[in-house]
């Protein structure tokens, strides 16, 4: 297969929407020019650069794509295993993300917690890491109502992580950076998660 045509579509429509700045549904084609070599893993993140860049207006984090009707698509397997041409694909970003597995999570059983006050915008910085109620690894970050986000690892995709070790280890961040709804900030800020690989594992 040399190249894959997909249809995308981000955002909700106005009626479930809870956010207005995703109320606007954005459709587009999207090309993947290697599909053999290129996971869904990849895809993600390369639509999450093309809605940034051509798109949005404001710092979206594509977390997960699903299919038109619900199917959650692996990270790890090949585009040109699950996919085919013309499909129409889902991009969930943190915020759908959170709200859609909420339920499935007791924070007060949380591993690790970590808070912090931040006076600059009274806002409380927080980290949260454990497992939800179907053993999936959550990492939550939140910063403000408009700054957070919950990421979801299920087994597989932890053994796939430690085995490719990637430089970029980066599992998490959240920040008012290019945020308008966080004017009462007067400092910029950040939280952060990375992943930590044990080198002397195989």
């Amino acid at each position: 297969m040399s190249s894959l045509r997909l249809k995308v579509q981000f955002g909700e429509n106005l009626s479930s929407s809870r956010d207005e700045r995703t109320a606007t549904v954005l459709k587009f084609i999207y090309a993947v020019e290697q599909p053999t070599t290129t996971t869904i893993d990849d895809l993600t993140r390369a639509l999450q650069k093309y809605i940034n860049q051509q798109l949005s207006t404001y710092n979206t984090r594509i977390v997960q794509l699903t299919t038109e009707d619900g199917f959650v698509l692996p990270k790890f397997n090949s585009c040109s295993s699950v996919l085919n041409d013309n499909d129409y694909l889902i991009c969930i970003d943190t915020k759908k993300c959170a709200r859609d597995t909420y339920l499935l999570i007791n924070f007060s059983k949380a591993w690790l917690e970590m808070k912090q006050h931040d006076a600059s915008d009274d806002y409380e910085k927080c980290i949260q890491i454990g497992l939800n109620n179907i053993l999936k690894l959550y990492i939550r970050l939140y910063g403000t109502t408009t700054a957070f986000g919950l990421w979801v690892f299920d087994t597989s995709e932890l053994i796939q992580i430690a085995t490719e070790k990637r430089k970029d280890n980066l599992i998490a961040r959240a920040d008012n950076a290019d945020n308008a709804d966080d004017e009462n900030s007067s400092n910029d800020w950040f939280l952060e998660c990375k992943w930590e690989y044990d080198t002397t594992s195989n």
